[in-house]
């Protein structure tokens, strides 16, 4: 039986590591790793030429490798070696090389030397190679105008490797490969009094990377929203095939070898690793799909019965090391080894998206977050949850009446502070965390002292259950929403509240509110369909509603994001909608989800999205770009409430599972 092969191309101009990145990986996996897997190329005159190649980089006293002349092929085979020393070819990787002259420049009979938009075309999957000292150049705020490599990533290499990627099938992959992040990494920075280049202690984030492309290249903005909603992995990658401390950046541009310095390249095993895993994946739902038998999975249908089953043994750090190390002691056979290279795969990706889960710009993720605490002591449905300023403690409410604290770090109860007299209690903290209000079904609002659980006063005007309210930012004034089909303005004073405003416009029950984070803006919805944004008076001027926005069902969670240029809203149709708040206009409409939108949270940083639903799953969008980037499953009920932590590293949510879960979301 013939194994199984899957065709690399890699688009990148020339300088930007394509032919070193080879070489380096081959160097890397040329022996058998601690895991039992290796490269061999059967063509010996290539692996000396790959050898040559490394050979060149490791001399400090030689200069970098020439780049490459010719369009070259060359085919690894993936090997696994059991612990009887006997080799087990399993799969191949054929690579295509060439000159990146032959992609960016106008050449004579360029469509004779090589047809891009052919191999594109028939890749299992695509690597586009971005260099990372142009980007280093694009963040650190190099404009066209002023620097020559910008200008040649904006203009020339984003659009025409973009161009390309029109021609991958709907299903291939696409790897955006970062080289030379030890650039990016150590953040190199030119001094602008004098020609030497410091070294900042800081480094740059991926998330930060991914933001300057989308907004400064909308050839890659295009592709990446396109690709994801195609239903395409779309992932980046940072790779160095030199590592740290190998080479200093010079003020020219150029990289020069320290003495005596070992290469340590890192990541270079990632993108092969994903090609696997998502050719397998691929397999696994064509074998679903039709009643043909897919050799590469003849040999495994004895061992297990999908790839979700292994992944979700990876999901729990401690069964990791044990599974591969229990199937290479097994490994006899091609089926045997191939799922030995599969688990060990399998563990760097683990490995890699736990470092990098900003990696996935989109789409599936083979590790969703796993809760890092599940909190029980809710005995009924959990109405809302918060932190508090400082992010290390969450408070929690529920139908059962109780208004609780909990430890974020170590997931344990504090105390108990109120305890409601009636049902579906809301809960919020004032931003200096000194006042607890509490909202319920007996149609008031409290006003508790949050350390002791002293009561202050209480609120009640409205005549049906509170359905939501939110404080100013300056703590002077409270807005409440009810099922009465109103809304009410509270001026909140030591001992006392009065309404100022009450606001009848909505035909409906009152069902979600939101402040903007200048406590000017509000946004009301409900059943009537209708989403109203008001004017809030600077003194004691008349309300004014300035706005309304229809939806084709009705309204149960409102956002505004941090930075109050976004408004999200979701309810009844199963749709999220993205608005401009400076223009209203809608900006983008997120679907995926299967139930209602219950719930919604933005990040203090603006970049994601949570939402909830009756599907009993969260969501996790970029705001910036509309894609999904995970969903979160564990909740066997509606997710009810969510927050974020002001760090913006965690996502509490709280579900009519009368359960709290606690996300880690970097």
């Amino acid at each position: 039986m013939n194994m199984k092969n899957y065709n690399i191309i890699t688009l990148g101009p020339s300088g930007a590591g394509k032919t070193v990145f080879l070489a380096r990986l081959f160097k890397q996996l040329s022996t058998p790793t601690s895991e039992g897997f290796f490269l061999e190329v059967p063509n010996h005159q290539q692996s000396i030429e790959l050898s040559r190649i490394y050979s060149e980089i490791d001399e400090p006293n030689i200069s970098w490798p020439s780049g490459t002349r010719g369009v070259t092929q060359t085919t690894f085979t993936c090997c696994v070696r059991n612990l009887a020393f006997e080799n087990f070819p399993v799969c191949q990787f054929t690579y295509i090389d060439y000159p990146g002259s032959i992609l960016t420049d106008i050449l004579e009979d360029q469509d004779k030397i090589f047809d891009f938009k052919q191999e594109v075309s028939k890749a299992d999957a695509v690597l586009v190679m971005i260099d990372g000292l142009k980007l280093l150049k694009l963040i650190q705020g190099k404009d066209l105008n002023n620097d020559e490599k910008v200008r040649q990533l904006l203009l020339r290499d984003l659009p025409l490797m973009m161009q390309l990627l029109n021609f991958c099938k709907r299903d291939t992959p696409v790897h955006f490969i970062i080289s030379k992040w030890d650039l990016l990494k150590n953040n190199y920075k030119l001094s602008e009094r004098t020609e030497h280049l410091r070294e900042k202690e800081d480094n740059y984030k991926l998330s930060e990377i991914t933001e300057h492309l989308l907004e400064q290249s909308p050839e890659f903005r295009n592709v990446v929203i396109n690709r994801v909603k195609a239903g395409c992995p779309v992932r980046l990658i940072p790779v160095s095939s030199i590592g740290l401390d190998f080479a200093t950046l010079q003020p020219d541009g150029s990289m020069k070898k320290k003495p005596k310095a070992v290469p340590k390249p890192f990541q270079l095993e990632i993108p092969i690793a994903y090609v696997l895993i998502d050719g397998v994946k691929a397999d696994m739902k064509v074998l679903k799909a039709s009643s043909e038998k897919i050799p590469v999975w003849d040999l495994l249908k004895d061992s297990f019965t999908s790839l979700d089953f292994l992944i979700r043994q990876f999901v729990l750090n401690e069964q990791a090391h044990r599974y591969q190390k229990k199937y290479l002691q097994e490994v006899r056979d091609r089926g045997t080894a191939l799922r030995h290279l599969v688990i060990s795969f399998l563990k760097h990706l683990k490995d890699f998206e736990e470092r990098f889960p900003e990696a996935n710009l989109g789409g599936e993720v083979l590790f969703p977050p796993e809760p890092i605490h599940n909190l029980t002591k809710h005995k009924k449905v959990v109405c809302s949850v918060g932190f508090t300023s400082d992010g290390k403690t969450l408070f929690s409410s529920s139908d059962d009446r109780k208004v609780l604290f909990w430890d974020v770090a170590r997931g344990n109860l504090q105390k108990e502070i109120v305890r409601e007299k009636s049902d579906w209690v809301l809960a919020n903290l004032s931003q200096d965390n000194k006042l607890l209000f509490t909202a319920s079904a007996d149609k008031s609002i409290k006003v508790w002292n949050a350390n002791t659980g002293e009561p202050f006063y209480k609120l009640k005007e409205h005549t049906e259950p509170i359905s939501g309210f939110v404080v100013s930012p300056n703590g002077g004034t409270l807005i409440s929403s009810s099922r009465d089909q109103t809304v009410k303005i509270w001026q909140l004073q030591t001992n006392s509240a009065k309404v100022i405003h009450r606001l009848n416009e909505h035909q409906g029950l009152v069902y979600a509110l939101a402040l903007a984070p200048n406590g000017r803006t509000l946004a009301t919805g409900g059943t009537d369909k209708k989403m109203l944004i008001w004017e809030l008076p600077i003194n004691d001027d008349k309300f004014l509603k300035f706005l309304t926005l229809k939806h084709p069902s009705f309204i149960k969670a409102l956002a505004f994001s941090p930075d109050g240029q976004i408004l999200v809203s979701g309810g009844g149709d199963k749709t999220i909608y993205v608005w401009d708040t400076k223009t209203w206009n809608l900006k983008s409409r997120l679907v995926g989800h299967t139930g209602a939108i219950w719930s919604l949270a933005i990040s203090p940083d603006n970049r994601i999205l949570a939402s909830g639903s009756n599907d009993c799953t969260i969501k996790i969008w970029n705001l910036s770009t509309g894609t999904l980037k995970t969903t979160l499953t564990g909740h066997t009920g509606i997710i009810t409430t969510l927050a974020f932590s002001p760090d913006n590293q965690t996502l509490a949510s709280g579900s009519d599972d009368k359960t709290i879960k606690i996300w880690r979301i970097v």
